[in-house]
């Protein structure tokens, strides 16, 4: 009863400060995407405390908008601010619903399609109406800051005191932080330190201390994949900036050295990297088996949440458990969204590319696509997108993407 006391009182409380002011609204719900650990159910649905936050914030941004009476053209001008990346936004979300009604777990698949694409791409949109100027956008990544030097301080502290790390990861030690697991630390933090790191020259004492927490965190959860994700995404993008070269040469430099840093640190990157060690061995074998599966049903996949059921006829190697997710970003696309969402997709990156490359002296755009380019590296070899503050946190990042130019 106090528990649902307390839910109330907080939501309440969210959509009074998002009536007044919807900005500051969306900046507290960026700083509380881990929120969608707090699970509970209305009626027989289950939600979570960040997936009411975000139905809060859309539900605002309509009434807003209807007293304003500006929903038809707020919306249209929106729609137009994105280009050509609507073209992958809509093959995405057909592609998610066929997947949907081909799915086994119909009722899973609708719990993934709503929580996965449909909330963050409406979330995107609304963010993309409301905090439509470039300083507003550099304020969400502060939100995002926020909440992730949080994660980053609370697994440094588990690693030092010794405390609420899960029994299967107390033994090697590595920080869960609030989550179940070590990899979702990295998962979520990587993104936002490149895009710290590369708003380097607007960098206060603030973003020093975030950068320095969520990398902290990292360390701590023992995220290999994240350690070496982020130097390899500062690597990219400091080529391709238009920056002195002595700076950028800096950069390069301490990129290549924090790789021989963390792999001299962390031995067992090295055999990561190179699928040496227990969980690459694992990796591969998994990677084997949903090629088979994939082979059979190459046009639709798994369907959305069908991946575990559908992969146990051909799970041979049974020192594993059948995860959720292939843990590999194509076939973890290809198996959820099958051959369409694979093409979307592919399309989305080359349309990022040619948006990178065009605007590489707009410090706002090679932001997020380091932080895109972090994810991607990281997805070779986890599931850097099927989570709900992560699937907010990619829609973020693409929006981003369609930032306005600076004035000149």
């Amino acid at each position: 009863m106090i528990f649902f006391f307390l839910l109330l009182f907080a939501l309440s409380l969210f959509t009074i400060l998002s009536l007044r002011d919807q900005k500051f609204g969306i900046l507290i719900l960026f700083s509380l995407l881990p929120t969608y650990l707090v699970r509970f159910s209305i009626g027989p649905i289950p939600t979570t405390l960040l997936e009411c936050l975000v139905l809060i914030t859309i539900v605002v941004a309509v009434i807003r908008s209807l007293i304003n009476k500006t929903t038809q053209h707020d919306a249209s001008l929106v729609w137009r601010s994105l280009g050509w990346y609507r073209v992958p936004l809509i093959v995405t979300l057909i592609a998610a619903i066929i997947s949907t009604l081909v799915a086994a777990d119909v009722l899973s698949a609708l719990g993934i399609l709503k929580a996965y694409f449909i909330e963050p791409a409406l979330l995107a949109f609304v963010v993309k109406s409301v905090m439509h100027e470039r300083k507003d956008v550099e304020r969400i990544i502060d939100a995002l800051c926020v909440s992730g030097s949080a994660i980053g301080l609370l697994a440094i502290l588990q690693v030092l005191f010794h405390f609420g790390i899960p029994d299967a990861w107390s033994i090697e030690n590595r920080a869960t932080s609030l989550y179940d697991y070590p990899n979702a630390v990295g998962l979520f933090l990587a993104p936002i330190v490149v895009m710290g790191m590369v708003r380097l020259r607007r960098l206060s004492p603030f973003h020093i201390l975030a950068i320095f927490l969520m990398l902290g965190g990292i360390v701590a959860a023992k995220t290999e994949a994240a350690l070496v994700a982020i130097p390899v995404a500062l690597f990219v993008i400091a080529l391709i900036a238009p920056i002195h070269h002595r700076i950028k040469a800096g950069i390069v430099a301490l990129s290549i050295i924090g790789v021989l840093i963390a792999t001299s640190m962390m031995p067992s990157i090295v055999q990561k990297i190179t699928l040496q060690d227990s969980s690459g061995l694992v990796r591969r074998a998994q990677w084997s088996e949903t090629l088979h599966m994939l082979a059979d049903r190459p046009f639709f996949g798994a369907g959305l949440s069908g991946y575990a059921m559908a992969l146990i006829p051909y799970h041979d190697a049974t020192f594993y458990e059948i995860f959720q997710y292939p843990h590999n970003i194509l076939l973890n696309m290809w198996s959820e969204l099958g051959l369409l969402g694979v093409l979307a997709h592919v399309a989305g990156l080359l349309l990022l590319i040619r948006t990178t490359w065009r605007r590489r002296n707009d410090p706002l755009i090679l932001c997020f696509s380091a932080a895109i380019l972090t994810m991607i590296i990281h997805g070779l070899v986890d599931v850097p997108f099927f989570k709900n503050d992560l699937a907010i946190l990619t829609a973020f990042c693409l929006m981003g993407m369609t930032v306005p130019r600076r004035s000149t």
